[in-house]
């Protein structure tokens, strides 16, 4: 047998494999195979399975899912064309699953690691449904767009380190070496005591997918998720995640306040929307196609010290940041390189190798399979959602309230039981007026 050399652990014998939870009778030619399934074949998807099968040369691709299995034959073909993946990719066509439940086929396939990429509303029952088959997984980010969904998600982060069995998500930040670098300086007190911060991700728009073939209304919502808030979470869930999770990782936690304001003042699809309406038959009904999600939110995150950061993002024209500033009573920081002070004066700076963190994120969570010590970050991502979410809801209401509120009394579900995902007609929310009922 081959000893691997990427290191961590150099010895991948039967015994670690056990240990990780690997099946210790499944080999690749003079190396040890780990067996992924990937579920979600879009644009992140493909991305992800890439990035997975860059992180480890023992890593190979045995089934795709996606609600639509046409997306994940097209992967298959479009992998099994790419020379680097060479006798990697060996999923055939019984290994393709499609529809809505596609995710509970995945996790009874034969494989050790499932990458999970589909719209962020579906992420709570297919973790659960992953970690009580035993598989170790990565998952994109949010993982949850309401609250009920979040304690779904722990309730099988908890389960999976009774296992053990490995949670990495894709929180990209938290795998570059520079920057874990920086945060080792800002938690050993650098900057001081931290008072206050600002995060940022300002994009000029997304997609809008028109209706293809005869989908549902309820097929057509999940083609076209990012705009509705119970299939993204709105902007503030499916990307500002990363930045707000920057601020999270400076206090080593969440926040214990949230106040938010926001609205739609410049994302309009009536044209589009309107072409949908008129697919389905519903001309005059066109407005709910447009989506529902907001255009622009800022929220103040309180901290347990007392500390108050500012979030800002949303999608507009001629904008474009995406970053984030903690302060504290010694300096400042850009989170990302340096330490400077008040006056602005360097107090250090990051001068080491640089990583892409969204495949470093691949080789931690598959080095940490091969050592027997299998990473857990599922608590830890469900927090930053849920931040993220209480920034959402507290825009939407127009009200102040506490983590300990939000995490246990709260009754935020906007994601129907899965005996409910099915075709048929959509789901529809009103556009938020800034005024909705606190629940």
């Amino acid at each position: 047998m081959d000893r691997r050399t990427d290191g961590i652990a150099k010895n991948t014998g039967r015994a670690a494999l056990a240990a990780a939870g690997l099946a210790p009778g499944v080999r690749a030619a003079g190396s040890d195979e780990i067996r992924v399934g990937l579920l979600g074949c879009g644009g992140r998807g493909s991305g992800a399975v890439r990035h997975c099968l860059a992180a480890d040369p023992g890593v190979v691709v045995v089934a795709l899912a996606d609600l639509f299995p046409d997306k994940a034959r097209k992967l298959r073909d479009a992998l099994l064309k790419d020379p680097k993946y060479k006798n990697r990719i060996r999923v055939p066509d019984d290994a393709i699953f499609g529809g809505f439940d596609c995710y509970e086929q995945l996790a009874k396939s034969d494989t050790h690691l499932l990458l999970m990429a589909t719209a962020p509303a579906f992420r709570p029952w297919e973790m659960m449904a992953a970690i009580q088959a035993g598989k170790h997984v990565f998952t994109e980010k949010p993982i949850a767009t309401d609250v009920a969904g979040c304690r779904l998600f722990m309730e099988a982060s908890r389960l999976a380190e009774q296992k053990g069995l490995a949670i990495v998500a894709g929180t990209q930040r938290r795998h570059e070496f520079n920057r874990i670098e920086l945060m080792k300086r800002i938690h050993d007190g650098a900057i001081g005591e931290l008072v206050g911060g600002q995060c940022y991700w300002f994009g000029g728009g997304i997609w809008y997918r028109g209706r293809d073939w005869e989908m549902t209304e309820f097929e057509w919502q999940c083609h076209n998720w990012y705009h509705f808030t119970w299939l993204s979470g709105d902007q503030i869930c499916e990307q500002h995640i990363h930045n707000i999770d920057v601020l999270n990782w400076c206090f080593n936690g969440p926040p214990k306040k949230f106040t938010a304001v926001g609205g739609r003042a410049t994302r309009d699809y009536s044209e589009q929307a309107k072409k949908v309406a008129q697919a389905f038959g519903r001309p005059d009904d066109w407005a709910k196609y447009n989506g529902d999600i907001w255009d622009h939110i800022v929220s103040e995150f309180e901290y347990p010290n007392g500390a108050r950061c500012l979030s800002f993002c949303g999608h507009g024209p001629g904008t474009d940041r995406s970053n984030e500033k903690i302060v504290g009573t010694k300096g400042v920081s850009d989170c990302a390189r340096r330490i400077l002070d008040h006056k602005g004066g360097k107090i250090w700076e990051y001068e080491g190798p640089s990583v892409n963190g969204q495949e470093q994120e691949h080789v931690d969570l598959i080095r940490s399979i091969r050592a027997g010590k299998p990473i857990n970050h599922g608590i830890r991502i469900a927090e930053s959602t849920l931040t993220a979410i209480g920034g959402r809801i507290a825009a939407y209401t127009g009200r102040t309230f506490t983590w300990d509120w939000l995490l246990n009394a709260s009754k935020n579900a906007l994601v129907p039981d899965p005996s409910k995902w099915k075709p048929g007609p959509g789901l529809f929310f009103p556009i938020p007026n800034g005024a909705a009922p606190l629940e």
